[in-house]
């Protein structure tokens, strides 16, 4: 098979500031995936649903009424932001006081195949909700752009950069710096000795689920206004932030977001006509292949540094 890549340094840089906005939706998301899996040790595949729903909210809370055929709102964009949290954080607490309480002694993956049912539930049931919805063009709580050098840059595109950047680092610290992050860390070590010590595990573990809630549901709200918005289009984000995820184990919020730049960059470069045309198929056989090489390197990079530790 002759790819015929050739390579277009122009637009090289527009590339990349676009790969970047695509990572940090990704990552969003994928560090919300990191995070359940720190404390339930389930891949947390109702995270997909979670999207759908912050996507398709803040669509209808946003959407100008005159100038669409549903019954849509049409409120301000930031206040939407927030009651799209609101309601995530809600939904992720509803799931996860069910899979912390009456689901806590099951296996894994049946945790882990209960949440890919509720996610397809969530999605079939927003799918029926507002049916035949199909919307692009959504715009982002910040609208115009800056010029950084030589390019142009949404503030959409810098503020969900942000808000990568600042949940990552906020989780970082209440994980390594708080009560909060020690009883998750706890929970995570052994379930059963941090109840025996006295540990809420339940409380905790609702807690957790309703914040990955929200940033679940916020991460669809901020990817709408850079792709289309129909019934099954953010489950495919999904599959990207489940890849950053496992770039890391499911353990590091910082290599999570560094799967993530490695994915947006890619697709970014490869989508965008770097490498001049480039197919779809050929597209994603490059991203599966930089996740595969990006987990062998980090794993042997693990082993290496146990087998020196001990």
């Amino acid at each position: 098979m002759a790819l015929g890549l050739e390579f277009h340094s122009d637009i090289l840089a527009p590339a990349i500031i676009n790969g970047l906005a695509t990572a940090s939706l990704y990552g969003v998301l994928g560090v919300s995936l990191v995070l359940v899996y720190r404390i339930n040790r389930s891949v947390a595949f109702v995270q997909g649903g979670m999207a759908t729903v912050g996507g398709f909210l803040y669509w209808f809370l946003t959407k100008d009424p005159l100038a669409s055929q549903f019954a849509t709102k049409g409120w301000p964009k930031v206040p939407a932001i927030g009651v799209v949290v609101i309601v995530g954080a809600v939904l992720g607490a509803l799931y996860g006081s069910v899979v912390s309480n009456r689901m806590a002694s099951y296996p894994r993956v049946t945790v882990t195949t209960f949440g890919l049912g509720a996610a397809l539930f969530v999605v079939g049931l927003t799918g029926t909700i507002w049916q035949g919805v199909f919307e692009t063009g959504i715009p982002g709580p910040f609208t115009g752009q800056v010029r950084i050098g030589s390019q142009q840059v949404s503030y959409h595109q810098l503020f969900s950069l942000g808000v990568l950047l600042v949940v990552c680092a906020a989780l970082t610290v209440v994980m390594k710096a708080t009560r909060a992050g020690i009883y998750v860390r706890a929970i995570a070590d052994d379930s059963e000795a941090a109840e025996i010590v006295g540990i809420r595990v339940s409380a905790v573990g609702t807690a957790v689920w309703a914040v990955a809630g929200g940033l679940g549901a916020l991460a669809g709200a901020l990817i709408v206004p850079l792709a289309v918005l129909y019934e099954t289009a953010l489950i495919f984000v999904l599959m990207r932030a489940l890849a950053a995820a496992v770039l890391g184990g499911f353990e590091s919020f910082a290599l999570a977001v560094a799967g993530a730049v490695v994915f947006g960059m890619v697709e970014s470069s490869v989508g965008g006509g770097v490498f001049g045309t480039v197919n779809a198929g050929v597209r994603e056989v490059i991203l599966m292949g930089a996740l595969l090489v990006g987990v062998v390197v980090i794993n042997r990079k693990r082993l290496v540094s146990t087998v020196g530790g001990e």
